[in-house]
């Protein structure tokens, strides 16, 4: 099993392929409607690929928010959104693998911390961010008008929040 990954624009084919299973995926789970992984959203710092012997496996994606939740507080936020692996390609690290890739390009974008969503019917997601070091933050957004939305936040340098 060879896995690779790959920088590619919000538009690629696959991407926006792996971005709708995952949306569809999370609206089976919550019993919502599917809305659709929507436009290339604004501050795009990368948008991400997982190939597994050359087959479409995973994407994730991290956006510049720096500033437009008081949450955040004044360091520069990323926030970490679609993380998605295709259940046949689950159980060998792809996760972890895009997230690490992740938090090296918003390093590289000289982020300083980053934050994420999740939910109560995502514990595999949930797992994967505690592992990783993220840690409880509190709501904010959108999703904070949901009771199953989970919020996190990573420091990538020394930043405290000011929430």
């Amino acid at each position: 099993m060879t896995m690779t990954i790959h920088k590619v624009t919000w538009s690629d084919a696959d991407a926006t392929a792996l971005r709708d299973a995952q949306e569809a995926e999370v609206a089976r789970r919550y019993s919502a409607p599917v809305t659709g992984s929507g436009p290339e959203p604004e501050g795009l710092i990368a948008m991400l690929v997982a190939t597994v012997d050359g087959q479409p496996a995973g994407c994730a994606a991290v956006v510049e928010v720096t500033g437009l939740e008081p949450e955040f507080g004044e360091g520069r936020t990323a926030e970490v959104r679609r993380v998605y692996v295709d259940p046949q390609f689950r159980g060998h690290g792809l996760g972890r693998a895009l997230l690490d890739a992740l938090h090296d390009e918003a390093r590289a974008a000289d982020m300083e911390q980053l934050v994420l969503v999740s939910g109560t019917m995502q514990p595999e997601s949930v797992a994967l961010y505690r592992s990783a070091g993220y840690l409880p933050l509190e709501p904010y957004g959108f999703n904070k008008q949901f009771e199953t939305s989970l919020f996190f936040w990573l420091p990538l340098q020394s930043v405290a929040l000011t929430a």
